[in-house]
């Protein structure tokens, strides 16, 4: 009897992994793990850890988070030429404007 209730609670859980969508087509994955580690060093050297948005506004502010130009969500891509250093406050504040913006559609 307990074999019978195995093999039926298998069957169903089986169905439902292959239901799931293997990859999105819409979605870059971003790279992770030291491969990550690797690129964001690399960004950072690149731009002398400096804020390339306050360098755009006459400021110098040192950076830190590595962020996208265009979101992954938004189609960009995970390649260096859309990746700049920010610092923190306007981090936040350009991950908010885009949160707001994937909010609406």
């Amino acid at each position: 009897m307990k074999l019978q209730t195995l093999r039926s609670a298998l069957k169903t859980a089986r169905s439902r992994i292959t239901m799931l969508p293997t990859q999105r087509p819409d979605v870059v994955e971003r790279k992770r793990g030291s491969a990550g580690v690797r690129d964001r060093e690399r960004i950072r050297a690149r731009d002398c850890g400096l804020c390339q948005e306050c360098k755009r506004q006459g400021r110098t502010t040192l950076g830190h988070p590595v962020d996208h130009i265009v979101p992954l969500w938004n189609g960009g891509s995970d390649d260096d030429s859309n990746k700049e250093t920010l610092c923190v406050p306007c981090h936040d504040a350009k991950t908010a404007r885009e949160a707001r913006q994937r909010a609406r559609g």
